[in-house]
């Protein structure tokens, strides 16, 4: 009777928690629903340099599009304000994708020097993209040089003042990265897009959404924005004031000139590199040298477990198959330590009755208690805290493994079996009402109970864990990707296998000679 009552428990709480995985999910979704804005496009002069002009440009100035591609890279810029609309790369692809997108909700260099009606005029022979813009008092070029088997960008800006009278502008901000705060994700990921700036050479970390006022640092040797998957990282050939200013559902990061000068009949020359690329350390540690993924043990243990995956999968050319592998792997390195500690949990179920005697014995005199709780111990030589050892040990593993994993664009668009089609989003195999069914998590669920089940358990107080720990991770990781859940899933059924096997060969409980 008391085992049905259990399983209805169980059956009751894990019911629970699907609604309100459902309902969190549905407010979340009501909560970032991007609200309706109008946006209208700004009539120009024919011709204007001027900041005050700039100033009140709040929303998106857009003409005509003029698209690029070549084995690499998939352009698309503005053909009237000549900045870039879309950076596609033609890897890593998903499924049905043509390109996969490094700067969605963002636009690259989009403040132009030059307000007029007129097109740009552009050119373009091999991987080299000019646009020009003459007119009667200013002639104005940007020259981009668009990589074909790496990652970095060149861009060059020319302005030339034709008229016969010199040009200042006091605080001249050019918009380099303008961020829709809407397109880019909802803030709760549990990868949030962030601004990089690079104060001399050392990183400071910026949520977008948490911009509320202006924000200014000064010398500056590089920019960057990152999301999951891509970065967006320019540098500067001088260093530079950097602020960040909130302009309604954007965010500007803008490139400040405190004195801009042009003389008359004069030029001005500004020069960028910037890579556009994956964020993953794998491909971006080529290019972008400065420290911005850290170098605590954690990281470092991500590092590490990649690079073994990596290798793995050089010899399996499959993620899904190589990350059974090395979760295998872990399970062998560790087992004798895991033998261990579950044998010495074992001895101390067995002893329980006699150690519960001699806890109400000298319940009054601990010194007494602990006195002779360590000769018990020793006498049949367990070690009470070989039990959370195995686990203490492994944290730093899955906490390693999870940093490797989570925004590792190899896995992006890589299947496995069945149902798996992308290792780096969640395993979805229908949806009712619009919530996701996913797989793996409700696997990781129930292997994770009967884990804990088959785990001798010391306390009769831990059995309430059996339950409650398995359903709080079905809540926290619902709907992550399927290559973590995938390592979770597998290194849950060969706990089962270890245990059962170990559990089947317990030796007797002796006393120590």
């Amino acid at each position: 009777m008391d085992k049905i009552k259990e399983e209805i428990r169980l059956l009751i709480a894990f019911v629970l928690s699907i609604l309100i995985i459902f309902i969190f999910s549905r407010i979340q979704q009501s909560k970032y629903l991007p609200g309706q804005t109008t946006e209208t496009k700004q009539t120009q002069p024919n011709q204007v340099l001027t900041q005050e002009i700039k100033s009140e440009v709040s929303k998106i100035l857009e003409g005509e599009n003029y698209e690029f591609e070549n084995g690499s890279y998939y352009l698309k810029f503005d053909k009237k304000f000549g900045y870039i609309k879309e950076i596609g790369l033609k890897k890593f692809l998903r499924k049905r994708e043509k390109f996969f997108s490094l700067n969605e909700g963002v636009l690259i260099f989009y403040n132009p020097l030059v307000f007029s009606e007129n097109d740009y005029l552009i050119k373009t022979s091999n991987n080299e993209l000019v646009l020009t813009k003459d007119t009667s008092g200013f002639y104005y070029l940007k020259k981009f040089l668009i990589p074909e088997n790496d990652y970095i960008f060149y861009l060059e800006e020319n302005f030339r003042n034709k008229t016969d009278k010199d040009i200042e502008l006091k605080d001249y901000k050019n918009e380099i990265i303008k961020i829709n705060l809407v397109d880019i994700g909802i803030p709760r990921s549990y990868i949030p897009p962030k601004i990089i700036v690079g104060i001399n050479k050392l990183p400071v970390f910026i949520e977008p959404y948490k911009v509320k006022e202006q924000k200014v640092y000064k010398n500056c040797n590089w920019v960057g924005f990152s999301s999951r998957y891509s970065l967006i990282f320019i540098y500067f050939s001088e260093k530079s004031t950097i602020s960040l200013e909130k302009d309604g559902k954007f965010l500007n990061v803008n490139l400040i000139n405190e004195s801009f000068i042009i003389e008359k009949n004069k030029e001005k020359n500004y020069k960028f590199k910037f890579y556009a690329g994956p964020s993953d350390y794998f491909v971006a540690k080529d290019y972008v040298k400065e420290d911005i993924y850290g170098h605590g043990f954690f990281a470092l243990m991500g590092k590490f477990l990649f690079s073994v995956l990596n290798s793995i999968h050089k010899v399996i050319p499959n993620w899904g198959w190589a990350i059974i592998i090395l979760t295998f792997i872990i399970k062998i390195v560790f087992f004798p330590l895991t033998r261990k500690s579950l044998y010495s949990m074992k001895q101390l179920q067995k002893l329980r009755p006699y150690l519960q005697d001699v806890q109400k014995k000298y319940k009054d005199n601990p010194y007494q208690l602990q006195k002779e709780l360590m000769n018990i111990y020793k006498e049949y030589n367990i070690n009470p805290f070989a039990g959370c050892l195995p686990t203490i040990i492994q944290i730093p593993i899955f906490i390693g493994f999870f940093l490797a994993l989570r925004n590792s664009v190899f896995l992006r668009g890589a299947s496995f079996i069945f149902w798996i089609k992308d290792l780096s989003m969640p395993d979805t195999v229908f949806k009712i009402n619009n919530f996701p069914v996913n797989i793996l998590p409700i696997l990781m669920t129930i292997t994770s109970y009967f884990q804990q089940k088959l785990t001798p358990q010391t306390d009769q107080s831990q059995k309430s864990l059996t339950v409650i720990m398995p359903l709080m991770f079905l809540f926290i990781l619902y709907n992550f990707p399927s290559g973590l859940l995938l390592y979770w899933v597998t290194m849950n059924i060969a706990s089962l296998i270890e245990q059962y096997f170990i559990s089947k060969n317990f030796p007797k409980i002796r006393r120590k000679k």
